[in-house]
């Protein structure tokens, strides 16, 4: 799996399934057996996988309801390709008879995800299992309880003293840290309380220090602004680059033996104001002068987006990478992206539509430019004929192709940073078995087919998803 852990001792059959197994399973498992079962065996698997996301959604419609309908209808017609191939007996489930009052009970009681028992385990975790763990193993009810107060009265504690510092108007120390990676300090100046206790549980607002740069309201930061936005997604990359090189050099590391024509192809599109078609043609000289030498380089960089039904919350920090080859990873590590080819897009509101879908290879800035752009290599969307949103007929995901040029030469581009829409998670087509050569560093490296995974995160399923809430 591309981005997944391995398993050195080869993979055991699970002997106890908890709720984080289910939640890692149906994250990447109807992409893996797509090839491998018969066709109404995956239609009833990937159609059971969107009940379960479908019914998670924060908000219904008469629409929503009529899919989730749906789903659980095609699983039924398609459930007995299961015990045809002999992997169950019976379909006398109890949880699964349960799922067809699923629909009417939000009807009547709402969606089904404010009803969570997360809190509650949660707190059974807090209150009551990690003081025993603390414990001598005796006198457990005597020992939760002290352990309890003696909590409260820290927490008390740390209460009086934070309020009583802020009142007297101590200044923070931290506020000249503000572009340091993951160490920016809210200003307490303008913090409640209530936001003070909550912070470690609190994404951090990247689009709210984004604006501040833009707006030059934060005196002193270095430019060019190493934060940034587009309308729909923020990006934030270390003020310290991880490499500091020459073009040539950056070329040799990568293996990118393009990369200073293409950059130069970059350049004039950026210089004369125009989108940047990812084309992969040359539109000037192969030796086309550049006006600077050295570039800097990151191996990272994250981005922070709106959720999909509350667009006026922000989801948590996401990490993108781009890490050239080395011991641990000799093929490099490169993850996937949605990007807009233009700097206006209506991402994630029509989906992949007039999107490309697009493998980071670097991420890098000029040298006395104000440019920080990304090299990137290009897929493209199989057409399926007759379904909507080009989504394939027994998956329900795309399919993607490596763009190619020619039979060895990748279709690549270099785009301005902020082109970026999401992060992505792609799964090799591995049709009926897998080859034998495919390994985890490799299999995205050596692969040209692949889907497109929606069920990656219950943001991106929505997003992707043709009939869209």
């Amino acid at each position: 799996m591309v981005g997944y852990c391995g398993f050195e001792d080869g993979i055991s059959k699970l002997k106890q399934v908890t709720r984080c197994d289910h939640h890692a399973i149906q994250c990447y498992i109807v992409g893996v057996i797509s090839g491998a079962v018969p066709h109404r065996f995956l239609i009833a698997v990937h159609t059971l996988v969107d009940f379960h996301y479908l019914t998670q959604a924060p908000i219904f419609t008469d629409h929503s309801l009529d899919r989730l309908m749906n789903a659980l209808q095609l699983f039924h017609n398609n459930k007995d390709a299961v015990m045809q191939a002999g992997v169950r007996d019976t379909w006398e489930i109890p949880k699964l008879k349960l799922l067809q009052s699923v629909v009417s009970n939000i009807q009547h009681s709402g969606p089904v995800i404010q009803w969570s028992a997360d809190a509650t385990k949660h707190a059974h975790v807090q209150e009551v299992k990690v003081p025993a763990q603390l414990s001598n193993n005796q006198n457990y009810y005597d020992q939760i309880t002290c352990y309890l107060d003696h909590s409260d009265k820290c927490f008390c504690f740390d209460v009086t003293t934070y309020y009583e510092t802020h009142r007297e108007g101590n200044p923070s120390e931290d506020d000249d840290n503000l572009e340091e990676e993951d160490d920016i300090e809210l200003d307490f100046n303008n913090c409640s309380l209530h936001d003070h206790m909550n912070l470690p549980h609190l994404p951090l607002n990247y689009f709210v220090i984004a604006n501040a740069l833009a707006c030059d309201s934060i005196p002193n930061a270095l430019k060019p602004h190493c934060t940034f936005s587009n309308i729909t997604t923020t990006f934030h990359l270390a003020t310290k680059p991880s490499l500091h090189m020459t073009i040539d050099d950056a070329a040799i590391l990568f293996k990118l033996p393009d990369l200073c024509p293409v950059i130069g192809e970059f350049l004039q599109c950026a210089q004369n104001h125009l989108n940047h078609p990812v084309s992969g043609v040359m539109s000037q000289d192969l030796c086309y002068p550049l006006p600077f030498n050295r570039i800097q380089i990151w191996y990272k960089i994250h981005i922070q987006q709106f959720l999909y039904h509350k667009a006026q919350d922000i989801d948590a920090l996401q990490t993108l990478r781009a890490l050239p080859p080395s011991g641990d990873h000799p093929h490099g590590l490169y993850d996937m992206v949605i990007l807009s080819p233009s700097p206006d897009s209506d991402w994630p509101q029509q989906g992949i539509e007039g999107h490309v879908v697009a493998q980071l290879r670097l991420i890098f800035h000029p040298l006395d430019t104000d440019y920080f752009a990304t090299y990137i290599q290009c897929f493209y969307v199989i057409m399926q004929l007759g379904n909507l949103g080009n989504v394939h007929p027994i998956t329900g995901m795309h399919l993607l192709r490596r763009a190619m040029k020619s039979s060895v030469e990748r279709l690549r581009s270099v785009v301005p940073i902020s082109h970026i829409c999401s992060p992505i998670h792609l799964i090799p087509e591995f049709d009926k078995e897998a080859h034998s050569c495919l390994t985890r560093e490799s299999s995205c490296e050596f692969s040209n087919d692949f889907w497109l995974n929606k069920y990656w995160s219950k943001e991106l399923y929505h997003t992707l998803s043709p009939l869209r809430l």
